[in-house]
């Protein structure tokens, strides 16, 4: 396990060292206020005792980073198109407020040298992406989001099909669907400015990171593409099929 191992060689693994040999190791840091960066010198007993936190704590976390959920789609398959959301939505507020800004710093404090680098055109692109990104966050939340749970909520006779009639003229599912796919590859100028992360064995270990952890960003937003491309909009096309339905008998009945 590698909690076991970790715990193991606490007291002799320098912060760098650790970083070195699994980047997520930094974002974990991170997330309890410890930027690697500032302690490569230092094991990680000597910073926990230095920030009054527990070792154990932080390699379990570790553990939990790294653990593959292979059943996590299926899962997700199965719940009701609320949760879905639900669990979408959180996933927009982890981005915005862990991810993004901690990316932010590790892009941030990389030293500039004489020479122009990737890194320095990394730094001036970054802040582009990251506004397009929560821009189109929100328009999903205030538009897509919006859109499909109230199909949900007139489906289940909380709100009223007139309430929606300006909305159905206007928007659709197949709509949504097809902007989202053209939208997908959010990351292509970043991963063509560094050539697909790619870095030589002797680069800074900051800059590793920062190449795994955007690699690392990628992989999430493919798998948070699919979540909404694979599971919430086909459930939303069935809600919306299944509300037209319920339409076209109402105005028979009528």
């Amino acid at each position: 396990m590698l909690y076991t191992y970790l715990l193991v060689s606490i007291k002799k693994k320098k912060i760098s060292d650790l970083v070195e040999q699994n980047y997520v190791f930094a974002s974990v840091l991170h997330h309890f206020g410890i930027s690697f960066y500032d302690y490569p010198e230092h094991t990680l007993a000597e910073v926990c005792a230095k920030k009054g936190l527990k070792p154990e704590l932080i390699v379990a976390s570790l553990e939990d980073v790294i653990e593959d959920d292979p059943a996590h789609l299926q899962y997700l398959m199965s719940l009701p198109v609320d949760l879905v959301i639900s669990y979408l939505r959180h996933k927009h507020f982890s981005f915005i407020k862990h991810t993004l800004p901690y990316l932010a710093k590790l892009i941030d404090s990389y030293p500039s040298g004489n020479k122009p680098s990737v890194i320095d055109d990394i730094r001036l692109l970054f802040p582009l992406f990251v506004e397009d990104f929560i821009a189109h966050m929100h328009q999903e939340e205030d538009t897509t989001f919006r859109y499909i749970l109230d199909i949900d909520k007139a489906l289940k006779g909380q709100v009223h099909y007139s309430k929606l009639f300006f909305k159905l003229k206007a928007l659709s599912i197949k709509k949504f669907a097809d902007h989202h796919h053209r939208q997908d590859d959010t990351m292509l100028g970043i991963r063509k400015l560094t050539q697909n992360y790619a870095h030589k064995n002797d680069s800074p270990v900051l800059l590793k990171v920062i190449y795994s952890e955007l690699q690392s960003f990628e992989k999430t937003l493919i798998i948070h593409a699919r979540i909404e491309n694979e599971v919430l909009l086909p459930k939303a096309l069935l809600l919306e099929k299944e509300l037209y339905k319920q339409i076209e008998k109402h105005c028979y009945l009528n």
